[in-house]
């Protein structure tokens, strides 16, 4: 459902959301009436205080309302959307995130629940920009409560860490390089760190001459 193609003209029920921000302008104008959320005065006040929160929030977040996961999120989620923004908006989350709709299925089923989830770095295959990209995440989930104390919706806090974690492979992939360099030149090669001069790698030709002594991390 595109935000730009359902627009409401009441705008009298709105004094909730506070101003400013893309999203906060999306959410007045869309026409939830064609959601199973229904139009924004009949919203309860639990919905309507958990989105007023996260549109102030400068990390991502994303609430998927009710069985269906009705997609409602913030700028800061807009931005690692892609080009899926704002197609997501009102969009039911296993529809708007096809690709990761097995991952999204548990992720509705364990937190209405009641239950809680988090992962560190997740790898994900994503297609924001037209094309599949490998994407690493920082996400947790957690319930929203109803005036019953049930769960009503999950609330999704979004940290992508794809750059950090490409960062420490590459670091890991020049470690390893340098280590089979290490291993495979003919001469006696040691690395050594700090004013203590600590060993940090040797080659095979450099523990035959110190007769196989252990002294990885050990000064010299």
């Amino acid at each position: 459902m595109d935000p730009a193609a359902h627009l409401s003209p009441d705008d009298s029920n709105h004094a909730f959301l506070p101003a400013g921000g893309e999203l906060g302008a999306l959410i007045r104008r869309f026409d939830w009436s064609q959601t199973t959320l229904g139009p924004l005065a009949e919203w309860p006040s639990n919905l309507k205080t958990v989105t007023a929160m996260l549109l102030l929030s400068p990390t991502p977040i994303a609430l998927l309302w009710g069985e269906r996961g009705i997609m409602i999120y913030n700028d800061a989620y807009s931005e690692l959307a892609g080009s899926r923004h704002p197609h997501l908006l009102g969009s039911e989350v296993r529809e708007g995130w096809p690709e990761v709709a097995e991952f999204n299925d548990n992720v509705m089923k364990v937190v209405l629940a009641g239950g809680t989830l988090s992962y560190k770095d997740q790898e994900l295959v994503l297609y924001r920009n037209g094309r599949p990209e490998r994407a690493w995440m920082n996400l947790d989930y957690s319930p929203v409560f109803d005036d019953q104390a049930q769960p009503a919706g999950v609330i999704a806090l979004v940290v992508e860490t794809t750059e950090r974690v490409m960062a420490e492979r590459e670091l890991q992939g020049q470690q390893v390089r340098l280590q089979q360099m290490f291993e495979q030149a003919p001469g006696l090669m040691a690395m050594l760190r700090g004013s203590e001069h600590v060993f940090e790698m040797v080659n095979p030709a450099y523990l035959r001459v110190v007769g196989e002594r252990d002294v990885i991390g050990k000064p010299v």
